[in-house]
């Protein structure tokens, strides 16, 4: 597969809905933190379900989640979890490419920026 332009990646991202680039920008940080993970197909779709949990508002101090919370939650993740998880891998892909290409050492903060101002 060859690397995405940074013109695939905003045309990816822009399909997206504002909540889709919301759990995208989570999950792009999540493969910053644990970039060895990123090819392991059961590990990704748990952090998006996870991140997509959160992002619905979901967490321990709301309290244990309602069946309708439960159904909301699956439907999402039925309908959206190919379009997300792919724009993710766009997006952490042209996000390592573009570190390289600065050269040098980088920071978790720079990969952020970068990260933002494609979703921005």
């Amino acid at each position: 597969m060859p690397l995405p332009t940074p013109d695939d990646v905003r045309a990816r991202l822009r399909a997206l809905d504002e909540f889709d680039r919301k759990v995208t920008g989570g999950l792009v940080a999540l493969c910053m933190t644990m970039p060895e993970k990123v090819r392991d197909r059961e590990w990704m779709a748990e952090r998006f379900v996870h991140v997509a949990t959160v992002a619905h508002g979901f967490d321990a101090e709301t309290g244990p989640a309602t069946d309708a919370d439960v159904e909301r939650m699956r439907a999402y993740a039925t309908t959206h979890v190919e379009a997300v998880l792919a724009a993710t891998l766009l997006l952490f892909v042209r996000t390592a490419a573009d570190l390289q290409q600065r050269g040098g050492p980088f920071s978790l903060s720079e990969a952020q920026q970068i990260v933002a101002s494609y979703l921005g």
